[in-house]
């Protein structure tokens, strides 16, 4: 399937959903937790659990990375700017209109938001049982390809925001730099140090996608 084959798809699910009258771009979340603090509550709590779920619900919220379609059962991995968790949805939970709707209108890419109760798997992974899910954001892009990633360095230096999203690494280095500068930037601050931003000068002229090159004139 193209490229523009998936996105005709994405754009037919968002018109869909706009007549069934659901906002695919709310402007609300009611996240209570990101994903590293699930991961760490339950962690927290799980010797006082013994084999049951944890009774307080929780609500996360993030990009769909990953599904997996068992027939009755769904694993989905979301991520925000903590890291992951995985969500598990059954349709004897959700019931089997809820399930049949998560099956045909999510998409890798994009961003839903899961109520639920915490709990490991029997594959030792914690998760978030969804009781009640809503979408966020259509995505009209799918992401690029999983085992690939984004590996042309042109694209990846012009659409820092995909590199972003399809390389850990690049996103790892990312968050170390701020976290640098803004080390930095606060140990001089409590020094009594000024910041001031001057102009840059570049030893070579250039612009958008424009290449330096050298013009002549021949006087009369």
């Amino acid at each position: 399937m193209t490229l523009n084959d998936q996105q005709e798809q994405r754009l037919a699910k968002l018109r869909s959903l706009r007549e069934q009258g659901i906002d695919p771009y709310p402007p609300r979340c009611t996240r209570t937790n990101s994903a590293a603090e699930a991961i760490e509550r339950f962690q927290r709590i799980e010797a006082s659990l013994g084999d049951e779920p944890d009774p307080e619900a929780i609500s996360v919220a993030g990009r769909v990375v990953a599904i997996r379609d068992l027939g009755r059962i769904i694993f989905s991995h979301i991520r925000d700017g903590s890291g992951a968790i995985q969500i598990y949805l059954r349709r004897d939970l959700l019931g089997d209109e809820r399930f049949a709707w998560f099956k045909r209108f999510i998409d890798l890419n994009d961003f839903v938001e899961a109520q639920g109760n915490l709990f490991r798997t029997r594959t030792g992974e914690i998760s978030v049982q969804v009781t009640g899910f809503r979408l966020l954001s259509k995505a009209l892009n799918p992401p690029p390809d999983k085992w690939h990633g984004l590996s042309d360095v042109e694209t990846r230096y012009r659409q820092r925001y995909v590199d972003l999203l399809a390389n850990d690494e690049t996103r790892r280095i990312f968050v170390v730099r701020a976290n640098l500068v803004r080390a930095l930037r606060r140990y001089l601050d409590e020094r009594g140090f000024l910041e001031v931003e001057t102009p840059t000068l570049q030893p070579l002229y250039g612009g958008a996608a424009a290449r330096p090159f050298t013009t002549y004139y021949h006087a009369l």
